[in-house]
């Protein structure tokens, strides 16, 4: 590198020099032979042989290259420096965060709380997901209380074990036959074939719309969980006095709402207040609010509601009232979980394929309805008929074990134990109004049910000295 930069010094001097000669030759005159520094002079001529004139030539090519090759270093030297900069700004700045990040992390472990912090984070992002696995374990009572045979047989159950991860349950108990034949393992039999046969359902209530009704919205178990019901219909209430379920009849010169109802639809009603000003606005109708009547100018005064919210505690203030009315408006819309087949089909609510509009409605997720239409032409009637293919046990109640012995009361039983699997939809809390449907068509929502009757004390096995029980014929079949 010295080397170089000392022939280009030499160059340049080199080239200083030439130019230098140059200029003094084209500018330099030779005095004339009388003195006279003007007039006509004699001028020097160097004829420059044509060799000399291309190595003149070749030189000026040579440090024309020389100083584009400059100019190209220098270029070169200034982006290379560039970059060092750069690389070095981003060494110490990510030397900083790893500094920031080692200090950080220090901090978090000595946080006691971290395991919580994170396990809260991590469920608010996966707060659906969570939903969607929930299960519903109460709904098992239910089930059980329609599987199990009805009348003066009795069959209870003494322990009972839930694996929700592979739906299998567990049961141990007795039978007890108190109507002829006084068999007590026809009553067990009984018990097997009832649950092939039970069924289950599930979907959710729309409004005239299509649009689904919030669960909260829907009352349709009374306060033991038995389903409500009409003769063979089952229904369920829609509450319009819970916030968020209001509806209104369906009117296309109405102020939009969000759910409606059929002008024709059974409705609870109920006497309501309703205040409004001078210029006609109305309070909430569902809403008490206490007013003072002033007898002298014949209106109420000084009406009083609650603080609303964001407000500090007291009366919200003072609101005159010009007029008081009482209105008898719904509270409670009856929506029918049983379609009212001819009666909606006649009103074109209801196709042969089973699809319902323009009423509120149950969609089921298990039920299919069909309609065929039978007689001769102009006297024709629809037969309907419904299938379900959710079999709650498709695999049936295994028997797997049995024998004699006495309850509590000393009575001869069967004791047994036996296992059966759920299917997974059934305990599944994203799957709404569930509904377990016994071999007699008795049904259990899966709202509270009363389990006190179902569980009994276990039943002794036979003592050794119990000639009776042990050789007890009542009980039949193989053990």
């Amino acid at each position: 590198m010295n080397d170089f930069i000392e022939n280009f010094k030499n160059d340049l001097v080199e080239i200083w020099g030439k130019i230098q000669e140059i200029f003094h030759k084209i500018t330099s005159k030779k005095p004339s032979q009388n003195g006279n520094a003007g007039g006509d002079g004699n001028y020097e001529i160097s004829l420059v042989p044509e060799v000399k004139a291309e190595a003149i030539k070749a030189l000026r090519i040579r440090n024309l290259v020389l100083f584009i090759c400059i100019v190209v270093s220098s270029i070169a030297l200034g982006v290379v420096v560039v970059l060092f900069g750069i690389k070095s700004g981003q060494d110490i700045a990510m030397s900083n965060q790893d500094r920031r990040l080692e200090k950080m992390s220090a901090k978090l472990q000595e946080y006691t709380g971290l395991d919580d912090l994170t396990t809260i984070q991590g469920q608010l992002e996966m707060l659906n997901m969570i939903a969607s696995e929930k299960t519903m374990l109460s709904r098992v009572f239910g089930a059980l209380g329609v599987m199990m045979p009805k009348g003066g047989d009795d069959v209870s159950l003494s322990d009972l074990r839930v694996n929700l991860e592979t739906n299998l349950i567990t049961l141990e108990g007795q039978a007890d036959a108190r109507v002829a034949p006084l068999i007590d393992y026809r009553v067990l039999e009984a018990f097997k074939k009832g649950v092939d046969l039970t069924r289950y359902d599930y979907g959710r209530y729309v409004d005239i719309d299509g649009k689904e009704i919030p669960t909260q919205c829907i009352r349709e178990a009374d306060a033991e969980g038995n389903a409500l019901r009409s003769g063979d219909n089952y229904y369920a209430w829609w509450d319009l006095t819970i916030p968020g379920c209001e509806g209104v009849v369906r009117s296309l010169t109405a102020d939009q709402v969000d759910y409606h109802f059929h002008a024709k639809a059974e409705t609870e009603l109920a006497e309501v207040r309703v205040f409004c000003d001078t210029d006609g606005n109305c309070e909430d109708r569902l809403v008490e609010i206490t007013c003072d009547w002033d007898a002298a100018e014949k209106k109420h005064s000084n009406c009083r509601r609650s603080p609303l919210e964001g407000e500090d505690g007291g009366e919200s203030g003072t609101i005159e009232i010009d007029v008081e009315t009482v209105e008898t408006l719904p509270i409670r819309v009856k929506i029918w979980r049983t379609p009212q087949f001819d009666e909606w089909y006649d009103a074109g609510e209801m196709s042969l394929d089973g699809v319902i509009t323009g009423i509120e409605h149950f969609n089921s997720r298990c039920y299919v309805y069909t309609g065929a239409l039978t007689g001769e032409e102009g006297m024709q009637t629809v037969r309907w008929s419904s299938s379900n293919d959710c079999a709650l046990a498709p695999d049936g109640l295994t028997i797997t074990g049995s024998s004699n012995g006495r309850d509590e009361s000393d009575n001869l039983v069967l004791r047994f134990t036996a296992t059966v699997t759920f299917a997974e939809e059934f305990f599944m809390f994203s799957n709404k109004h569930m509904i377990a449907i016994g071999p007699m068509g008795q049904n259990v929502t899966d709202s509270y049910v009363q389990i006190g009757n179902m569980f009994a004390k276990e039943a002794d096995a036979c003592a050794a000295d119990d000639v009776e029980c042990l050789l007890n014929g009542t009980n039949g079949g193989d053990n």
